[in-house]
């Protein structure tokens, strides 16, 4: 194992718990997300659904007025407890988003700076590594950490666009930088490409580009 991967251990094991333990609470924010949906779905149909019969006394009638105006009063409190949850959760989701992104997009970094390190800049001297659609592992950490880099610009090198257009072919137009203008693409790359979701990965990965 190459020294550049020992000399940076501490720091990447670090990030990838980091990585982890945020992923999963994006996860937890999004099942709340859509269970909070489906409530806020039910309490609006029963709210719409409150109804009074036509066929009822004087004396009914007043009750049951009582009852329906204490019933769509405490369904609209509801409603708007939900509704406020959702926007909650939307903006947890989106921080959570963010600071993923954010940590893959270091890893990536640390994967690429070994490369120019170890092969002196030269990713033509790099071996290829594994397989990723048609593309190979050390273009994908070289052009998605250029990607990761500059993608509120959106402005983009040949090399970083051939490599996108070859990852949308492989794998959908979730890759597409055109139809996703101003996304990192860093946490896909790393975690649905790659496979990298633990540190012991990620190292068999870089030990065949770094030796």
């Amino acid at each position: 194992m190459h020294q550049y991967l020992i000399d940076t251990e501490y720091a990447t094991t670090n990030i990838f718990n980091l990585i982890m333990h945020d992923e999963r609470e994006l996860e937890q924010a999004k099942e709340k997300y859509h269970q909070v949906q489906k409530d806020l779905k039910f309490y609006q149909q029963q709210f719409y659904a409150a109804d009074m019969s036509d066929d009822l006394s004087p004396m009914q009638l007043q009750y049951e007025y009582l009852q329906y105006n204490k019933r769509t009063e405490n369904l609209s409190k509801q409603e708007e407890f939900l509704i406020s949850q959702i926007e909650e959760f939307k903006n947890l989701i989106d921080a959570k988003s963010v600071a993923v992104s954010s940590l893959c997009g270091a890893l990536l970094q640390i994967a690429k700076q070994g490369i120019s390190i170890v092969h002196k800049k030269n990713l033509i001297s790099c071996p290829d590594g594994k397989n990723i659609g048609s593309e190979v592992l050390k273009n994908v950490i070289w052009q998605g950490r250029n990607q990761s880099m500059h993608y509120e610009d959106g402005k983009f090198q040949p090399p970083v666009t051939n490599c996108f257009q070859k990852l949308e072919a492989s794998f959908g137009n979730e890759f597409s930088l055109s139809l996703h203008s101003g996304e990192n693409f860093a946490q896909k790359i790393v975690i649905k490409l790659f496979g990298w979701n633990d540190y012991q990965v990620y190292k068999q990965d870089m030990i065949s580009l770094l030796g």
